[in-house]
């Protein structure tokens, strides 16, 4: 189960879904994103649009599981209006998803299997998206806290389930610490794959900063170098290869 409520997890993708709308509006379509390189702007809103729609027909039709393919998104033929089209997706997931109890079951392709596994996954893959967004444009707004925190807690408890990622080791330790809220993450590399704790102990590399910047190294998005690191760097860099989106 995640840090923040389900209520919390919809506010919380609600508010940056307009703040994407807000860069897209002052923007153009055609603008590059560093952080998704292979995708520009209106491309990047076209995915985080259809992630909503996704989210939301899973929770409309649970415990159905819905294949994204089959959906109608909606998407507007100008690339112009995808920043309204975003907002509009955002809403309807917010309303249907405070409709639905948090414990009610819910397909999901993780480890939690119930409707707050959606609010969770929608308010984590849109913070770090809207941070994307926001740094293609100028200075992006930290990820908060407790939903950065909450964002590395999610990822390490669903990576076993993700067929894309294949992490393992001969015991490799990683430690997170966060410097802005109560977090702190000792990783192991297994030859079974990923376990995770949260205390303080020594790792083979470890890094110190905002639980947003954690969370943005582990995903590729903010450099090594950039923040207080220790010990063995270089391993971060598979951390980066493997979990960027």
């Amino acid at each position: 189960m995640g840090n923040l409520s389900h209520g919390e997890y919809i506010d919380s993708f609600t508010a940056d879904a307009a703040a994407i709308r807000d860069v897209f509006v002052k923007a153009v379509p055609e603008l590059s994103v560093p952080a998704t390189p292979e995708w520009d702007l209106g491309r990047l809103v076209k995915h985080i649009g259809t992630v909503f729609v996704w989210g939301t027909a899973v929770v409309e039709q649970r415990p159905e599981r819905v294949d994204p393919r089959s959906l109608d998104i909606g998407l507007p033929e100008e690339r112009s209006d995808y920043g309204e089209w975003l907002v509009r997706a955002a809403s309807k997931a917010a309303a249907v998803m405070s409709a639905a109890d948090p414990s009610d079951d819910c397909w999901s392709w993780g480890a939690d299997s119930h409707a707050v596994f959606w609010s969770r996954r929608l308010a984590n893959e849109i913070g770090v998206h809207r941070w994307d967004v926001q740094s293609a444009f100028g200075d992006p707004d930290p990820i908060a806290p407790q939903l950065a925190a909450d964002g590395l807690d999610e990822i390490l408890e669903n990576l076993t389930f993700r067929p894309d990622t294949d992490l393992r080791g001969v015991g490799e330790r990683l430690h997170l610490h966060a410097t802005d809220c109560d977090g702190e993450w000792l990783i192991t590399l297994g030859a079974e794959g990923v376990e995770f704790k949260h205390e303080h102990a020594k790792g083979d590399v470890a890094a110190r900063a905002t639980a947003s910047d954690l969370l943005l190294l582990i995903l590729g998005r903010v450099a090594p170098s950039s923040i207080e690191t220790f010990g063995d760097v270089e391993q971060l860099d598979r951390w980066q290869q493997r979990l960027k989106f």
